[in-house]
Parts: C-alpha cells; structure tokens; sequence
C-alpha cells in the first residue's frame, strides 16, 4: 500500500518541504484520501483482529465503503479506552496489531500517559522511510541540513521524543540530547556543543531560560537561533511566542501532535502564526458535532483522524477529544492544508460547566496568556460547588518577576475581569509569587480535578 509519494525539497531555499502535496488542490487531496482510506480499511479488516470485532458489530465491510459520505457516516469511531482494552488482551498490543509481525518492529515507545494508561506503541522499518511529519513544520521555520539540534529531555518511551529523533536524522541535522542531566547541565551542554535549535515545552524552554540566567548566562547571546516546542499550549498564542522569543532572542514555532498516533501531525503556519496546517501526508482530518456529522467550515468540533503510518497497528477515524476550529481553502503561505484556526481550543472530555456556561481549561489558560503581569506557569483547579452551586473553579497563577506584591490584588481583579468578558463566567483567580508553582521537565500540569467521580485528577 502506497502511503506517500517521495519528498525532495527542491532548494533549501524553498519554503515547502513538500511542495507537490502541501499545495495539492482540494479536489486532488480528497481524492487521495478516499482511495488511501478505502484501502486502509480493507487492510485492518482482513489483517487486525479489533476492527474485523468493531467492523462485524457494525454490520459493514470494507465494500461497502465506496465514498467520504461512507466513512463519515458508517465506520465506527475508535476511542483510546478502545483500544486500550483490545491491548490489555494480551500485552502489549493485544488484538490491536497484525499477529505475527514481530520481526518488522523497530522501535516500541507509548504515549505519556497524562490522561490515563499508555498506550503502547512501535514503529516499523518500512515506517521509518514515511516519518517525516516533523520535518514539514520544521523546514518552513527555517530549520535546515546542518542544524544542530539540543533536545532538553529525556527520551524515554515518550513517542514524541523519538519520532522528533527520527525525523532529525532524516533531515540531515545533528542531535545533542540533554537526556539524564538536570537544567543547569543543560545550559553548560548548550554553551559547549552550540546547537541552533532548542525542542523543549513551552515551559521548560522558559525554565532554562531562567536557569540559564540565574548561571550568569544571558541565553539571548547562545548560538540558539529557533525555539521548537510542543506538548501544551505554545506560539500560536502570541504571548507564548513573545516569551519564548523575548528569552531565547530567538524564533519560537509550535507544533500539534496525537501522541496515540505515534507522530506530529501539523505544521504551524509561518505566515498567520496562530493556527496549525493538518499534515495530510500522512492522515485525514474530520471534525465533527456531538453527533458525529462534519461541522461547517469555519466552525469548531471534535478532531477525529485516520492516520496512514501504522501499517501494523492502524488507527482509524480515531477520536481525538481535541477542540479545533478548521478552515479550508488556499492560505496565504500557499498551502491548501486544513487549517486550525487557534490551535487547540480545548478537550471534550475536559469540559466543565459552570453555572450553566461550558469552560475549557485551555480557554481558560489562553485568556490569562494574554493578560499582562501574569507568567506562563498556572494551575487550574475543578471543585463541587456543593447542591445547587454546580461545579467551581480556581486558578492559580504567578505573577511576573516584575510586578511588585503590592500590586497583586489589581492584577488578580484584571485577570478575573478578563475571564469574565471573555469567558462568560466568574472564575476566581489567586495570584501567587514567581517561583511559587512546581516546574515540569515534560508536559506541565496545569488542571487538576478535584470532584467526586472524577476520571482525571490531574494533567
């Protein structure tokens, strides 16, 4: 089965990594689609033993899967916990896997586990020739052969890690992890080996940032020329991307990932800046209503994506949870990509409701981004309002270095304003000292859920 067509930049002068198919006209895309998911289907059926299960229960067969209208309406959704279970069956891939291919896995590596169990995943040989989801994202920002690129984590099992890994290699560039060293070893490697580009989360990058300072070391004058982070909420909100740029004196750029599908699958617009390109090389997006059917263009949904890479362990019309409005159409920087206008908006199943108003934690965080005064790091905290109060929220965040104490009560008042403008709904807010909040190495925990009956403590 053919997933994708070779890749060949024509210059490095070229902003497209891609050209032919990041500026693939609709029609022709949807085209492709079509015939990638038909027989993407066919495949799972005859050779996975979950979706024939999944498949038989739905009474269809791959047949019957002739047009879009089709997969919308008569493939059934998959969700994590889905596949999970078929996993658990018989550890660790279960029923959710081609029986009998273990001579064609690579590499195993799973999910990060923050909103529930791992999920367990490979990558195959063949695969290795198609993972070049990164390398879109990263070639329009600049990023080229050469680069040398400091990776501030530890790699782990984490997919992201290594598929990042992956396609740094296939580009050309060098790698110099910071794995098992802590951030002031961190800052010394970034001085002695002088890597241009930094992958790091949003708040780390600004972590070692501050390290680096707190060491004499200005990192504004390191050999850093791109900042590259992903995990949570990054440059695609313009107050991110001022800090990160603001502390590195370097170009910060975003990326959009499903870690359950064992890749990146966006690229961050280099012209817009405040939305992501769908990587439709390697999947197919869709998002829907609460009932499953497309939403109008322009309009926000659920993300839910079929992805070509795992030949093995397929993932079809696989439900994200992700909150995203897309935009179709030929954007400004060429590209004929879906476009996710935002980013992430939220989760749906991290949704609450607060006197009758639905809050998302990421909405939440975007607002008080945006207010002046207040740092990056924040927790977000869900409570049971008691009978009759429905439920409650507090958020605490730090103040920045340069706000006095004195002046904590004005600001706590402004970010409660601007919540409620842009929110619609009173959500109290505790400003506390910098410093004051725990730092992540990986994704931070921002919310955490502290109602009876609450599935996600925290995340």
């Amino acid at each position: 089965m053919v997933i994708n067509p070779l890749y060949t930049p024509k210059t490095n002068d070229s902003p497209y990594w891609n050209e032919h198919l990041e500026t693939l006209p609709r029609e022709k895309l949807d085209a492709w689609h079509l015939k990638r998911l038909r027989a993407l289907i066919k495949h799972a059926y005859e050779n996975v033993p979950m979706y024939r299960k999944l498949y038989d229960e739905a009474g269809i067969r791959p047949e019957d899967i002739v047009t879009f209208e089709d997969y919308v309406n008569r493939v059934p959704t998959i969700d994590k916990k889905d596949v999970v279970e078929f996993q658990q069956l018989n550890p660790p891939f279960g029923e959710a896997i081609i029986p009998g291919t273990e001579q064609y896995q690579h590499l195993r590596y799973s999910t990060s586990g923050t909103t529930g169990r791992p999920l367990a995943e490979i990558c195959t040989f063949p695969s290795l020739d198609i993972y070049n989801c990164w390398t879109y994202g990263w070639w329009a920002w600049g990023i080229r052969p050469g680069d040398v690129l400091y990776f501030a984590f530890n790699f782990g099992t984490y997919t992201a890690f290594w598929s990042a890994y992956l396609d740094a290699l296939l580009m050309g560039c060098q790698v110099v992890t910071g794995g098992g060293a802590d951030s002031q070893m961190r800052v010394r490697q970034i001085l002695d080996y002088k890597p241009t580009v930094l992958l790091a989360t949003p708040t780390y990058a600004l972590r070692l940032a501050e390290v680096a300072r707190q060491m004499g070391v200005d990192p504004r004058e390191t050999t850093i020329r791109i900042v590259a982070v992903g995990g949570e909420p990054g440059p695609v909100i313009p107050s991110i991307r001022k800090a990160v740029e603001d502390a590195w004196g370097a170009t910060a750029t975003d990326s959009y990932g499903i870690s359950d599908m064992s890749y990146n699958t966006s690229l961050h617009c280099p012209v817009r800046q405040t939305g992501f390109h769908f990587n439709e090389s390697v999947a197919v997006p869709l998002v829907v209503d609460e009932q499953g059917q497309p939403v109008p263009d322009g309009e926000a949904g659920e993300m839910i994506m079929t992805a070509f890479t795992g030949v093995l362990t397929p993932m079809i019309k696989y439900r994200t949870h992700d909150v995203v409005r897309w935009r179709k159409g030929k954007c400004e920087c060429g590209r004929t990509w879906v476009y996710l206008d935002g980013g992430v908006l939220g989760r749906s199943d991290h949704m609450v409701t607060i006197r009758g108003t639905n809050v998302y934690p990421a909405g939440i965080q975007t607002i008080l981004f945006g207010v002046e005064g207040l740092s990056e790091n924040l927790e977000i905290h869900f409570y049971d309002g008691g009978v009759g109060k429905g439920d409650q929220v507090m958020v605490k965040v730090e103040a920045a270095p340069q706000v006095e104490a004195v002046n904590y009560e004005v600001l706590k008042q402004k970010a409660e304003t601007e919540l409620r403008i842009k929110a619609g709904v009173r959500i109290d807010v505790e400003i506390v000292p910098p410093g004051t909040l725990p730092r992540y190495e990986l994704k931070a925990k921002r919310v955490f859920d502290h109602r009876a009956g609450a599935t996600r403590k925290e995340g």
